[in-house]
C-alpha cells in the first residue's frame, strides 16, 4: 500500500509505522535541554468524520499510521514526548464550525495536554462563534484549510472574524499551500493580499506553504507576526514536494528560527512520530534553532 502511493519516498526504504518500544529522539531532546515536544499540527475530530477522512487517505493509498481509538492516540503523543498538542479541525460546509468547536470544548478533558483550536467558515454568524470560542471556552487559537474548504481567505464576510482575531492576538494555522493537492483558492497569489490586508495578524502556514516555501518564507521577514511549520517537509514522505524542495528549506530553519513550528500531522501519516522528530534533530542547524522549533516558540505563544 505505501509503495502505491501516488507521492514518492525518498531512498529504497520506509521508515517504520510503529512507534518503537523507547523512541530514539527521547534521549536527544533531553540532551538539548528540551522537556517535552509541542506539536502544532495534530488533528482530532469527532470518531464519524474521522473514519471518513482516512476512507479518503485509504482510496488515495495514504497509509495511515496512527488508526487507533482516540485515547490510545493521546497516548501514543505522549510515548513520543509530545506533551502539549493542538485540536486541529475544519469545516468544508456551512453549519458545522461551531458544531466542531463545541465538541473540542466537550472533550478537552479527555486530552490531557491538548492545546484548544477551533475553527470557522464564512458563513452568517461566524464572528459571534468564533467570540464564543475565544471567550467563553478560551481556545487559544484556530485552523483553517483552505483547500478542503473551498475557503478564500480575502472572501470579505470574514473580514470582521479577521479584525477581531487580529486585535485579539490570537493566531490562526491556514493551510493554504499547494501541497499535496492545490484547491481553488490555494497558493500564494491567495495568500498574499490576505497578509497584506491583516498584517498584524498571527499566522501559522501549514507545511511551510509548500509547493511554494520559498515564496512564503520571502514573507517572514516583512511581517513578524507570520511563521510556518514544519509539518510533512522535513521527512521522507515527499508528499510536500521533492527532495530537492525539501533541501534547499532546511537553512530557512536557521534564518528563521523565530518563526518556525514543529508540526506533525498526526494521526494522519504513513511512518511513526518518531521520524519527523528524528529527521529535524539530524539537520545541519543549531541546536538553538532545534530548542525553538521543537519546543521554546510553542512555548512562549501559548503559555505565556
Amino acid at each position: 500500500m505505501r509503495i502505491s502511493s501516488p507521492f514518492a519516498w525518498r531512498g529504497d526504504g520506509f521508515p517504520p509505522i510503529l512507534d518503537a518500544e523507547i523512541p530514539n529522539h527521547l534521549e536527544r531532546i533531553r540532551d538539548l535541554g528540551i522537556p517535552s515536544i509541542i506539536d502544532i499540527h495534530t488533528h482530532f475530530f469527532p470518531e464519524t468524520i474521522m473514519k471518513l477522512i482516512w476512507r479518503w487517505f485509504d482510496n488515495a493509498n495514504w497509509a495511515i499510521g496512527y488508526r487507533l481509538p482516540e485515547w490510545e492516540r493521546v497516548k501514543r503523543l505522549h510515548h513520543n514526548g509530545i506533551k502539549h498538542f493542538t485540536t486541529l479541525n475544519y469545516a468544508h460546509k456551512k453549519n458545522m464550525a461551531k458544531s466542531l468547536n463545541d465538541w473540542v470544548f466537550a472533550n478537552l478533558r479527555n486530552w490531557e495536554g491538548a492545546i484548544p483550536f477551533g475553527t470557522f467558515y464564512p458563513e452568517e454568524g461566524v464572528l459571534s462563534y468564533v467570540k464564543q470560542a475565544v471567550e467563553v471556552y478560551g481556545f487559544l487559537g484556530f485552523k483553517l484549510h483552505c483547500e478542503v474548504s473551498k475557503l478564500n481567505l480575502n472572501d470579505p464576510e470574514l473580514s470582521d472574524t479577521f479584525h477581531y482575531l487580529e486585535k485579539k492576538e490570537i493566531p490562526i494555522l491556514i493551510h493554504t499551500g499547494t501541497a499535496p493537492l492545490p484547491g481553488e483558492f490555494t497558493g500564494i497569489q491567495f495568500f498574499k493580499p490576505f497578509i497584506e490586508t491583516y498584517p498584524k495578524l498571527h499566522v501559522i502556514v501549514a507545511h511551510m506553504g509548500a509547493h511554494e516555501i520559498s515564496a512564503y518564507a520571502s514573507l517572514l521577514g516583512e511581517y513578524p507576526n507570520l511563521a510556518l511549520d514544519t509539518t510533512m517537509v522535513f521527512v521522507d514522505f515527499l508528499a510536500t514536494g521533492n527532495a530537492g524542495d525539501v533541501d534547499s528549506a532546511v537553512p530557512l530553519l536557521e534564518t528563521y528560527q523565530n518563526q518556525i513550528y514543529f508540526g506533525s500531522d498526526f494521526p494522519n501519516i504513513p511512518y511513526n512520530l518518531n521520524h519527523p522528530i528524528s529527521n529535524l534533530l539530524a539537520l545541519p542547524i543549531s541546536d538553538t534553532a532545534k530548542q525553538k522549533i521543537l519546543y521554546g516558540n510553542a512555548k512562549n505563544r501559548f503559555f505565556k
